[in-house]
């Protein structure tokens, strides 16, 4: 376990005080390249032993118009896991089900949930910028809007994902989330493109998850070497025949 002593490289700012918790604003990026790579978005100290038992985090490299879902979304796990006596990942979905019917409200109120039945329009305001750059004939990168993402497809999703993962990307497409700063962002490419290639090899999710985060953790201390190695990656992308991606991945289906 680390411990952590108000490390002003972690604290940004204090959100505010709730139930017990100071909820703290955070350097995402420091924390992935110092701590843990897979700190994503925001978490508490049952997911990430590293953040104080008696704080919650949020990732400065977040929309402050969904820190109150991310923060709802905390208080609906550490509430569940205290009632239920489970433990955190038995109770992870039923916090993504209380996410996403308040992300739903919202949208009806804005009169935007309409958008949910007209996937070509949904689709063409989700990707905001191509990544001519990092793309090529077999996989094309897009920036998104990653909170339509999270309102209308997957509460979970975060910072970057791909097609062989999730049901709701397009064929060949890998997305990132256009929040990110421009130094981040060609981390999100690299894991998500070495993901992408093991799973293609026959690694399962879980697998692919693992071997490209342990990649990540490497490049993030040699940051030089990562625009190599994200060539040497799309390099790697080859045809594959559609039903191949269905096979012995793990799929994260659209509810």
């Amino acid at each position: 376990m680390i411990k952590i002593l108000k490390n002003k490289n972690i604290y940004i700012k204090k959100i505010k005080n709730a139930n017990n918790y100071d909820i703290w604003l955070v350097n995402g990026g420091y924390i992935r390249k110092n701590i843990n790579e897979n700190f994503v978005e925001y978490d508490h100290h049952l997911n990430h032993s590293f953040v104080p038992k008696n704080e919650l985090w949020v990732d400065n490299e977040t929309n402050p118009d969904e820190w109150i879902f991310f923060i709802d979304h905390m208080f609906a796990e550490l509430n569940l896991v205290k009632k239920t006596g489970k433990n955190i990942k038995e109770v992870a979905g039923e916090a993504d089900v209380l996410e996403k019917q308040k992300r739903e409200m919202e949208l009806k109120k804005k009169h935007l949930y309409k958008l949910k039945n007209d996937h070509k329009e949904l689709l063409g305001k989700v990707r905001k910028k191509f990544l001519e750059k990092y793309s090529n004939d077999n996989v094309k990168i897009w920036l998104v809007d990653g909170r339509m993402v999270r309102n209308f497809f997957f509460v979970e999703y975060a910072e970057g994902g791909h097609d062989k993962v999730y049901d709701f990307i397009p064929e060949n497409e890998i997305w990132i989330d256009e929040i990110l700063p421009p130094e981040e962002i060609k981390f999100i490419i690299f894991h998500e493109l070495r993901e992408r290639n093991l799973m293609i090899g026959g690694k399962n999710y879980r697998e692919a998850h693992k071997g490209a985060t342990l990649a990540e953790d490497y490049y993030r201390d040699h940051p030089g070497k990562l625009n190599m190695k994200i060539k040497k990656e799309m390099e790697n992308e080859s045809p594959r025949d559609k039903t191949a991606k269905y096979q012995s991945f793990v799929k994260i289906h659209h509810p």
